[in-house]
């Protein structure tokens, strides 16, 4: 293990462990579900002060050496990215290729291909400013077939590396038509194709760009199935997987699929508090999918303190499903909403929970420049306990009187629901 990964595990002992899952509420959402919890836990390995290292593991079932490349893979992108934008490009080529292939070494541990895209895209940009064409080519196809939702930015890269992403394209002639069929060994486990969830096992996955292309199989708290397939134009190819439960976790799926009908409320003794005992942590999110029509989903967001029982954080909001910009905006509320809630949540009284806010930015375009204020969005977080008002205002310096329509609203269940 490199020494970032011993500071990092050596932090991790010190913090208090938190993690999220998610959790279908209608058959056919599984997919989209495994999505929103993928990029929630991406958004808690970027907050600061929270272990989600252990319950992870125990969770995506990888080891403690997967998690190590992982590491390794994100340091070589920094320098790589770092390298890249300081025209070092030898420096730059030689730091993404050894993070792409960390990347694919530990692809049991990566739910979320955002850093292997990302590490993609500098390197064929790279390989195409240091006059390497043919390997520039070969990096973008790579993208175009296992990746095809992630595209350069024209505001980050130039438009001659744009270009010749779009150039890498692959031909109407080999546009997806090959298939891969998955099962597995329990049935019903999520399978993904090229870092996408697909559904449940057994399915078939069509629509295929010639080439190769990556299956993980995978079951909350088993060991993840890998391997990569070649699919032929037209072709057909098959992957099986065989599944074994961690000793300690075997009830674990289970314990996740009865949260569909599980009374959130409060955290009591049903199946949250079971995950959260398998997952070892103090604090635990949960998302619910549902589905809203026309290709949206509607999220349930919701944290639950373990040792009290208590829900500190509800929230909900509606989102299309496309490929990436779904992605993004479950980062972003989980980012700001967790943030706020676990670094306040030790800071209140057993009595009193201060609100956690969600920035949601709709349309906008990110920027460089200062966010907009939490306030201004329309998004309500609804928390556990009574608020002062001047406990409100020290902690997230709501401006009330601007705010449109009634400020603050009691719900049957006692909650303080704050509008935007």
């Amino acid at each position: 293990m490199g020494g970032g990964s011993l500071a990092a595990t050596a932090r991790a002992q010190d913090e208090p462990p938190v993690y999220i899952v998610s959790v279908p509420m209608e058959d056919g959402l599984e997919a989209v579900a495994t999505r929103a919890g993928a990029a929630a836990r991406a958004a808690l390995r970027g907050i600061e002060g929270v272990n989600w290292r252990t319950p992870d593991q125990r969770f995506l079932g990888y080891d403690d050496s997967a998690l190590s490349v992982l590491d390794r893979a994100r340091e070589g992108l920094d320098a790589g990215r770092g390298a890249y934008l300081q025209l070092e490009l030898d420096q730059a080529i030689e730091a993404l290729e050894g993070a792409v292939e960390n990347f694919d070494a530990a692809s049991a541990a990566l739910e979320d291909p955002g850093d292997l895209g990302e590490a993609l895209l500098y390197l064929g940009a790279s390989h195409a400013f240091n006059g390497q064409t043919r390997e520039a080519t070969a990096v973008f196809r790579r993208l175009h077939t296992q990746m095809p939702f992630i595209t350069p930015d024209p505001d980050t890269f130039p438009p001659e590396v744009v270009t010749l992403f779009e150039r890498a394209r692959p031909s109407d002639a080999r546009r997806p038509q090959g298939s891969i069929t998955i099962d597995s060994n329990p049935q019903g486990a999520i399978a993904y194709v090229d870092f996408l969830a697909r559904g449940r096992t057994p399915l078939t996955v069509s629509g295929l760009v010639e080439g190769e292309h990556v299956i993980r199989v995978t079951r909350p708290g088993a060991t993840p199935f890998v391997e990569t397939l070649s699919v032929r134009r037209r072709g057909r190819a098959e992957s099986s997987a065989y599944l074994v439960d961690a000793p300690d976790l075997e009830e674990l799926s289970s314990s996740l699929d009865q949260l569909r009908d599980a009374d959130v409320a409060e955290l009591g003794s049903g199946p949250i508090s079971s995950i959260a005992t398998m997952l070892q942590v103090d604090k635990i999110g949960v998302i619910r999918v549902s589905s809203a029509g026309d290709e949206q989903v509607s999220l349930e967001l919701l944290l639950f303190d373990v040792a009290s029982g208590r829900r500190l954080l509800r929230g909900e909001q509606t989102y299309g499903t496309a490929v990436g910009e779904f992605e993004r905006h479950v980062q972003q509320a989980v980012a700001a909403a967790f943030g706020a809630a676990l670094s306040t949540a030790d800071q209140a009284e057993d009595d009193e929970q201060i609100p956690a806010v969600y920035t949601d930015p709709g349309d906008q375009t990110t920027t460089d420049g200062p966010s907009t204020p939490v306030t201004e969005e329309a998004w309500f977080w609804v928390l556990i306990g009574v608020l002062a008002a001047g406990a409100i205002a020290a902690a997230i310096a709501i401006p009330l009187a601007t705010s449109q329509g009634e400020p603050l609203a009691q719900d049957r269940g006692g909650q303080v629901i704050i509008r935007f």
